[in-house]
């Protein structure tokens, strides 16, 4: 099985055998940049609450237990003081590994990449500031859409806006549903690893992987594409998602489109570094990875955000090129010493091609 995402509506993930996947509701909000400057340190809180299905299973303690787990990674490695509310289900009965449902919020593109400027300096997020250093060679568009966990993780106002009916309360960021068919331990027969399935949908929620494109849209939901920036119009702008501020074909040219055999890769630095590429096959979401680098490279290793996944069991780590996709997006981790003198700009840069050469890809 593979796991495969869409973004700006319901995301799954997927086998490599047979392609489902999971779309996700946007409710569009009205969103306002919070005052004041410099924010405690404090780290991120993901709250997760389970609902009835998984509280009434016989294996609620493993699957608690293994979600828990997950969400460590981001609670110990991001420092922005927001807490993203996730609801948890369980389900036997559909064709995915996993799928999220994401609250998102639309932004003018000027407020959204003025915040990634001003939130790269307050915390001396050098990924983020290198990217934001690139925007002109990138793809712009009137409006961003993105995640209500992202938004604030920005520190913009945009409480999430999703109700469960299998949980008590409301305003969640994000719903996760899982398929106990396919998942080592969750009361069916399954053998894939759960901890990339739960990492893979938490990343939906944050922001990145099938969140982090509207090119869904155009595919997926019957969008129509603006003649100008080919991006689908939402409350009647064209609009992008954060990933798509990064997705490149070459040096200084972005990519936005959904054609199987264009060339589209993440880049934070105008197009010069593939860090990774995204996935072009429609049957799956275009801000996840692909299973193959770019032409006439060698084939990727197996990532959490990859489309289709083979059932590796996989974890993050802050070298992994979704937790670079992450800072990019406005998520803050303790900087690095140098963190500082890379602030003065190009220098980013030289910290995504480090920390790539070391996964030895």
């Amino acid at each position: 099985m593979a796991i495969f995402l869409t973004s700006g509506a319901t995301h799954k993930l997927q086998t490599t055998q047979a392609a489902s996947r999971y779309r996700l509701a946007v409710p569009l909000l009205g969103l306002a940049l919070l005052a004041g400057a410099g924010r405690p340190a404090q780290a991120l809180v993901i709250d997760p609450t389970f609902s009835s299905s998984i509280t009434t299973s016989a294996d609620a303690t493993t699957i608690e237990n293994d979600i828990t787990q997950a969400i460590t990674f981001y609670d110990n490695t991001f420092t922005n003081p927001i807490t993203v509310n996730i609801d948890f289900q369980i389900t036997s009965s559909a064709s995915f590994l996993g799928q999220s449902l994401s609250s998102t919020g639309l932004m003018p593109y000027a407020s959204y990449a003025s915040a990634l400027d001003t939130n790269a300096i307050q915390n001396q997020n050098a990924v983020e500031l290198g990217g934001y250093h690139h925007l002109a060679t990138g793809n712009q568009a009137p409006q961003i859409m993105a995640t209500t966990a992202d938004l604030r993780a920005l520190g913009f106002t945009a409480p999430g806006a999703l109700t469960s009916p299998g949980a008590t309360g409301g305003n969640f960021d994000g719903i996760i549903t899982f398929n106990t068919s396919y998942l080592a331990g969750f009361g069916g027969s399954g053998s894939y690893a759960p901890n990339p399935v739960i990492q893979h949908e938490i990343d939906e929620v944050l922001g990145i992987g099938g969140a982090g494109s509207t090119l869904n849209e155009l595919t997926n939901n019957g969008k129509s594409a603006t003649s100008a920036a080919g991006a689908p119009l939402i409350g009647g702008l064209a609009t992008i998602g954060p990933l798509d501020l990064f997705r490149y074909s070459a040096p200084g040219t972005p990519s936005y489109t959904t054609s199987s055999s264009a060339s589209s890769y993440f880049s934070l630095d105008g197009g010069q570094t593939s860090i990774e590429t995204f996935n072009q096959d429609s049957s799956g979401d275009f801000a996840d990875w692909g299973t193959t680098q770019n032409p006439g490279q060698p084939t990727s290793p197996p990532e959490v955000q990859d489309a289709f996944q083979s059932g590796a069991n996989l974890a993050l780590n802050l070298d992994s090129p979704e937790a670079l996709a992450l800072q990019a997006i406005g998520y803050d981790t303790v900087p690095e010493p140098a963190s500082l003198a890379l602030l003065g700009g190009a220098f980013a840069g030289l910290v995504l091609a480090r920390r790539r050469a070391s996964r030895g890809v």
